[in-house]
């Protein structure tokens, strides 16, 4: 029992440093957008790879996102913000750097839009560059 004890001790203690290498980019948006369930105001962020599938956002206010499964096809070498607009609505989703990309489902509103006749030809891709 000792042994167990002492076992997952170690494995906790090396695997700390694996959490540490978490990286924040920062990112200037210049409108209102959703991101999941939330409306997220326009301004600076700090954008953060957690564990698993979070992304954590975070400026005057701070969100946790979570996304979808790494998506290798969409790294990229300059991290980016990818947002969907319709009309003057913006939803986040996509997050890439040169390391891991993840896609954000579309929220309903998103997913009502899209559906729209209207807003189909309407739709555009915004992308923000990360520094």
């Amino acid at each position: 029992m000792k042994k167990l004890g002492l076992t997952i001790f170690a494995v906790a203690v090396l695997a700390l440093p694996l959490c540490a290498q978490v990286s924040t980019v920062k990112v200037d948006i210049p409108f209102e957008f959703v991101a999941g369930n939330a409306t997220v105001a326009p301004g600076q962020y700090d954008v953060k790879f957690l564990s698993g599938s979070v992304v954590q956002l975070t400026g005057k206010d701070s969100y946790y996102l979570i996304a979808n499964p790494d998506d290798p096809a969409g790294r990229s070498d300059q991290p980016k913000l990818v947002f969907t607009r319709f009309g003057d609505q913006y939803f986040l989703s996509r997050i890439a750097f040169a390391s891991t990309s993840r896609d954000f489902a579309p929220s309903r509103t998103e997913r009502e839009l899209a559906k729209s006749a209207a807003t189909r030809q309407a739709r555009q891709e915004i992308v923000i560059a990360m520094r």
